[in-house]
């Protein structure tokens, strides 16, 4: 039976990791939220800014859009509750469970090498500050990456007490933090098949009792599975099983370099090649996993851990692999990112730390020398990529940098430059995203962005080219049944707000009757009350009905949910306020 520290010396344990993890990513408290699903998850998101019966009910049934995540969403009302709308709320609840899961990790490692306190503590220091969990740490998007990792690995350590010395109570906590870690983020569902590995490791084989004791947790799994597969309907169709295979051996070899050796980080890794076998990148690491497996199946009889890792890595990274196409018609194609080596990190971290704790004991200076230089850097390497998470700009700035073809980058630093008022700025890097890839979006917001410019018929000529590209753009038939608005083609206007609705009828479009619109949005209000473009289409009605004040309290209304809403600005500006 293992002995561990005394409660005194875990909580002084735990308060060096979270004095570290600040070290490490405190820039990352001083950040903005980013132009990147924060908007999306968090501050344009009415569900978080309140806590009551509706925005509960709504965090439970909805999608983010794609993923199921009510637990995550549940932590951003508390961060509302605390801080309102203030990022260094968000961005310290992020540094509190990066180091919550350092602790945890650290645990994990002591019961897995049978009280190896060096090895563990080494495991959870590396973990702790490594920087390649900058992007979980230091964005609040990637809080159901961290969220779901605590609850997977809060598990995982009942999982190995409950095997020492079975109970329970033990047993029921492991379940129950199993489902809120897929109620933070499906990705968990790998928890039973890596704690059978788990026993695999331990006593060389797997028995029936083992997997009827882990029917509960693999029940579980399918369920939140189907759950997610609702989720991303699109996405899987576009997924081809070779193709499949292909970025999944890109995206682990990725993976393991990017651990051993963190440099070169980005917030998108965007692949541009051929999906084939005759593609460099790709040969080069479908060989180098092949070798690894044969090496480790050659060296099975003789050590069982290499084989098993290298399972467990594949396996803890297998839900991300279909996440590789993205966009309408998954145009882009990106393969990797680094918040999803969050879990995987581990396997590798701790043969690291079991083959520096070998070295310190035989030779001590030399090997605990490397120890503190490799950690000293891992420091250094992610507090300076936690400074470029501290702004959208610098954010895409630094992926251009890096990958000056990203389309996603181009179109993102487009929407940053047009929010701050840059517009020429703006329009440069939405032209360079379209000659890239033209994608519906990118014209969408060219066409906003001509449109505030008083380019009507740029604007006009760029909804239209997103429509023809993407005949369910939502945002570009909104965009020109504004347009058509102010052109006084009322009928043309109406069949382009109604096809806005069709692609969306959670935001209801103006409908020429105005007595109806005005019934549709304050409906759609009662709703969902927190939504800007309601409350600022609700006024553009009044105005037209001659209802000044009404229209005014809508205008008014808009911009407290959405400060940066210049139309509704310019609408007030425009009746004299």
């Amino acid at each position: 039976m293992l002995h561990f520290p005394s409660r005194r010396h875990i909580i002084l344990l735990g308060a060096v990791f979270l004095l570290l993890v600040l070290i490490a990513f405190g820039p990352s408290l001083f950040g903005e939220f980013i132009f990147w699903d924060d908007d999306l998850l968090v501050f344009e998101n009415p569900i978080v800014q309140a806590i009551t019966p509706w925005t509960l009910g709504k965090i439970f049934t909805t999608y983010d859009p794609e993923l199921y995540i009510p637990l995550t969403f549940l932590s951003y009302q508390i961060n509302f509750l605390i801080g309102g709308m203030s990022p260094f709320v968000y961005h310290l609840t992020n540094i509190f469970l990066h180091a919550g899961n350092a602790l945890l990790v650290t645990g994990i490692a002591y019961l897995l090498l049978k009280g190896n306190r060096m090895a563990a503590l080494l495991t959870g220091l590396f973990f702790a500050v490594h920087s390649l969990h900058t992007e979980a740490v230091a964005w609040v998007s990637a809080r159901k990456d961290i969220l779901s990792a605590f609850f997977f690995l809060l598990a995982t350590f009942l999982f190995l007490l409950h095997e020492e010395r079975p109970s329970r109570k033990r047993y029921i906590g492991m379940l129950l933090a199993f489902l809120c870690a897929l109620l933070s983020k499906v990705i968990a569902v790998t928890f039973p098949v890596i704690m059978l590995l788990i026993v695999w490791h331990r006593s060389g084989r797997i028995t029936r009792q083992d997997v009827m004791r882990m029917t509960p947790f693999f029940a579980l799994s399918i369920v939140f599975g189907i759950i997610a597969l609702y989720g991303k309907p699109g996405q899987i169709g576009t997924v081809h099983l070779l193709e499949f295979f292909f970025m999944a051996c890109l995206s682990t070899v990725f993976y393991l370099q990017k651990i051993v050796a963190p440099v070169s980080l980005s917030v998108i890794y965007p692949f541009d090649g051929a999906i084939a076998l005759s593609t460099p990148s790709i040969l080069v690491s479908c060989l180098i996993l092949a070798v690894l497996i044969i090496v480790s199946i050659l060296l099975y009889r003789r050590m069982q851990w290499p084989l098993l890792s290298l399972f467990a890595f594949g396996i803890l990274l297998a839900p991300t692999f279909i996440n590789y196409r993205k966009g309408f018609e998954a145009q882009d194609v990106y393969f990797a990112s680094d918040r999803y080596a969050y879990l995987a990190s581990i396997v590798v971290l701790l043969g690291i730390a079991v083959l520096l704790e070998k070295g310190i004991r035989r030779v001590r200076g030399k090997a605990m020398a490397i120890t503190v230089a490799i950690l000293l850097l891992f420091v250094g390497l992610s507090f300076s990529q936690s400074r470029v998470w501290q702004s959208s700009t610098a954010l895409f700035t630094h992926a251009l940098s890096l990958y000056p073809t990203a389309q996603a980058a181009h179109n993102n630093l487009g929407t940053v430059y047009y929010r701050k008022g840059d517009l020429a700025e703006a329009e440069e890097h939405y032209k360079q995203a379209i000659a890239i890839r033209p994608l519906a979006s990118t014209w969408s917001n060219l066409g906003t962005l001509y449109r505030r410019q008083g380019k009507l018929q740029e604007a006009l000529t760029s909804f239209r080219e997103a429509i023809h590209i993407n005949p369910g753009e939502y945002d570009a038939y909104f965009g020109l049944g504004v347009l058509l608005v102010q052109a006084g083609k009322f009928p043309e206007a109406e069949d382009a707000y109604r096809k806005a609705m069709t692609l969306d009828p959670s935001d209801p479009g103006q409908q020429g009757r105005y007595e109806d619109a005005v019934t549709q949005y304050q409906r759609a209000l009662q709703i969902h009350p927190f939504y800007p473009n309601a409350h600022y289409n609700l006024g553009v009605v009044y105005r037209r009905m001659g209802k000044i004040e009404d229209a005014r309290r809508s205008f008014e209304s808009a911009l407290h949910y959405r400060p940066d809403m210049e139309q509704a600005r310019v609408q007030l500006r425009e009746m004299g306020q």
